[in-house]
This record gives structure tokens, sequence and C-alpha cells, in this order.
């Protein structure tokens, strides 16, 4: 499909923003939340990485549940919400999570912040996937590379964002709150994103 039908469809701008969001966040867990671990609680390699370990392996459980729930959703009387409730969950938890991380005072409570919030992000993931087929119908590979496209995006300004507020404000508290706005944000997209329903793509 064209670039420009793509880009004036409503669903796709919704999908492509939420999805944003969600990459923003899990990104945290493969670039900066090692060396923040290790910095903010004086922790040894060793310590830090095998907590490091935590978010990444309940990430991986995430997206099988989700990918479940999504499904047994669909197959009940909730078959309008199977996409949109597991992602407004995620986004929920990741935000709460990503507050809850301003404060946390210790390594163990500060890993389970992070291990809520990837755990939240990755449970957006196969709603999303679900939804660019749900709209597109023949276009879904369009579609889903087109949301893919800005979630790549959002790893890479989650890359730069936490260092660039961690040195403006000297703290990171200012990342951890821009990341649950955006969280908070992509609640909202997935509000007004209506499962199951095909989109006349424009040509």
């Amino acid at each position: 499909a064209p670039l420009g039908g793509l880009f004036r469809s409503r669903g796709l701008a919704l999908a492509m923003a939420q999805y944003f969001a969600s990459n923003f966040t899990f990104f945290l867990c493969l670039s900066w939340m090692l060396p923040y671990l290790k910095q903010q609680y004086q922790l040894s390699d060793s310590r830090a990485a095998a907590y490091a370990m935590v978010p990444l392996l309940l990430g991986a459980t995430s997206q099988w549940l989700t990918g479940w729930l999504v499904d047994a959703l669909y197959r009940s009387a909730w078959r309008a919400w199977s996409r949109r409730l597991p992602a407004m969950l995620g986004f929920a938890f990741s935000a709460a999570a990503l507050v809850a991380l301003m404060r946390a005072e210790s390594a163990e409570g500060a890993i389970l912040c992070f291990a809520v919030a990837a755990f939240g992000a990755d449970m957006t993931i196969s709603p999303s996937w679900v939804f660019c087929a749900d709209i597109a119908g023949a276009k879904a590979g369009s579609i889903s590379g087109a949301m893919n496209m800005l979630g790549n995006l959002g790893s890479f300004v989650s890359a730069n964002a936490f260092p660039f507020l961690h040195g403006l404000t000297g703290s990171a508290s200012a990342y951890f709150l821009v990341a649950a706005l955006i969280n908070v944000g992509a609640v909202f997209c997935w509000s007004r994103m209506t499962s199951l329903e095909r989109e006349d793509i424009p040509t």
C-alpha cells in the first residue's frame, strides 16, 4: 500500500503511537537499566547482571500470557475488547511501575518496578500485531511494518532520552516520569482503537 494512504489511516496512526510507547518503555531494560542499577545502588557487576535478567524473563512470559488472554477474550462476551483490554492493562501496569520506580529505595524494589514495567510493555505486543491484521486485511504487511517502524523509533528515542534527561536534571526520575506519561497516552490510544473492524485503508 502507498505510504500516503497508510498515513491517512486513523487506526494506523493510533497503532503507531502506542507501539512507540511500548518500545520506548521496554528498550530501557535493554539499554540503561543495568548501568542505572549499578550506579544508583552500588551493585557489583554479577549482582546487577543477575537482577537485569528478571525483567527480560518476565517480558517473555508476558507475551505468551497475553496471547492466551487475547484468544480467551475473543471467545467470550468481551470479544470486542479482546485486543484493547490486555493492551490497556499492560500500559497501565507500565505507567504505575515507572512512577513507583522514582521512589524505589532498594535495588530489589527497583528491579521489581523494572520487571512490572517490562511485563506491561510486552503485554501490548500481541494485541498490537493482531490489531493490524484486524484493520488491514490484505494490507496487514504494510500496516504492521509501519507500526513496527515507529516502534523502532521509540527504541531510538528512549536510548537517547535517558542520558539527556538524566544529565539535564541530575536524576533519572525525569525520564521515568516522561515514560509513565507516554504510557498513559498509549492507554488513551487503545481506548480509541476499535477492534475487529476492517478499515478502508486509502490507496
